[in-house]
């Protein structure tokens, strides 16, 4: 009797255990795959980075326009804009509210 009590009790307290300790495993086996696909992902990501900003000497020909400072030029300041109602426009007003 005894011993069918002992295995009873192994049985309700040891299989939750040890199946929660099987999920757990696998969850961290799972989590520790996906970063390391996600690190390898962000490392080849960072190796054709580098490879494309890699340039040789600057031919002259591209993007690149050189500047040239103008001395004495100024600015005209803009006119000022009208208020954002004209007087053509009709302002629009909430609808009054009728019992029914």
């Amino acid at each position: 009797m005894f011993k069918l009590l002992l295995l009873i009790i192994l049985f309700i307290v040891f299989f939750p255990i040890v199946k929660m300790w099987l999920l757990m495993r696998r969850a961290r086996n799972n989590m520790r795959e996906a970063l390391d696909q996600a690190r390898r992902h962000a490392g080849e990501q960072e190796a054709t980075r580098g490879r494309s900003t890699q340039s040789s000497d600057y031919d002259g020909v591209g993007e690149y326009a050189e500047f040239e400072e103008v001395s004495g030029a100024t600015r005209e300041p803009e006119p000022q804009q009208p208020a954002s109602t004209t007087a053509n426009e009709q302002q629009v007003i909430d609808a009054e509210f009728e019992d029914i």
